[in-house]
């Protein structure tokens, strides 16, 4: 069994690439590259960053850990939503907010207190399954109130650099859903919501709720 202290050597392998990648660029299935500075540059949470708002307002929260932030760029610059501009998501969302993120070396420290609310986009499908269990132990070991995920489950248009498609974790809503009940019975106390995206026929994403003691609906206005 791996765990926090002996991850898979898979794991091991998988951040020792990110952290080139973070620094190089990624390359692409078509055959094109993705410049450095926007590579894994945290843009995928702008989508989702008005629902995380309304989990934060509803719910009182006071902070949010942001596990698996990449760069994290949108939380220190601007950028718009809803035909709406924002300063950053640290003043959009105004709470403290505590970054990890392995592969950039000034977000690679865990934070030392929990947070009320854990988000993590877009991650968990390029964990490898054998480290999964761990990975979700951990958001949840920092987490005092809410857990929300966002997973994909079709394959990346992005690859490694020893030429592996990114998203190296790829399972259905219902693997999710049981894997998740399992997170919740080591961690009754947590209310855990996921979002699992699939990409349509336009190449654009469905995304299909997971509801573990609370309501994604609640949070859609």
């Amino acid at each position: 069994m791996f765990n926090k202290n002996n991850p898979s050597d898979e794991f091991l392998e998988k951040i020792k690439i990110y952290k080139k990648i973070h620094k190089e660029g990624q390359l692409l299935i078509n055959g094109s590259k993705k410049l450095p500075e926007n590579t894994y540059d945290g843009k995928s949470t702008i989508g989702l960053a008005k629902i995380i708002k309304n989990i934060i307002q509803q719910n009182n929260f006071k902070s949010l850990l942001d596990y698996g932030c990449g760069k994290a760029y949108y939380y220190f610059n601007e950028f718009i939503i809803h035909n709406e501009r924002i300063t950053s998501l640290q003043d959009y969302w105004n709470v403290n907010i505590n970054l990890y993120e392995p592969c950039i070396e000034k977000f690679s420290d865990l934070p030392k207190s929990v947070s009320d609310l854990s988000i993590c986009i877009d991650v968990l499908e390029h964990i490898p399954e054998s480290d999964i269990d761990w990975v979700l132990e951990e958001i949840s070991n920092y987490t005092s109130e809410l857990m929300f995920l966002c997973i994909a489950n079709f394959k990346a248009k992005a690859l490694l650099t020893n030429g592996e498609n990114a998203h190296i974790n790829i399972h259905d809503s219902k693997w999710w859903f049981y894997k998740l009940l399992d997170v919740k019975k080591k961690f009754p106390k947590i209310k855990i919501l996921a979002l699992i995206s699939s990409e349509n026929n336009d190449g654009k994403r469905d995304y299909f709720p997971i509801n573990i003691d609370d309501n994604m609906n609640n949070y859609l206005k």
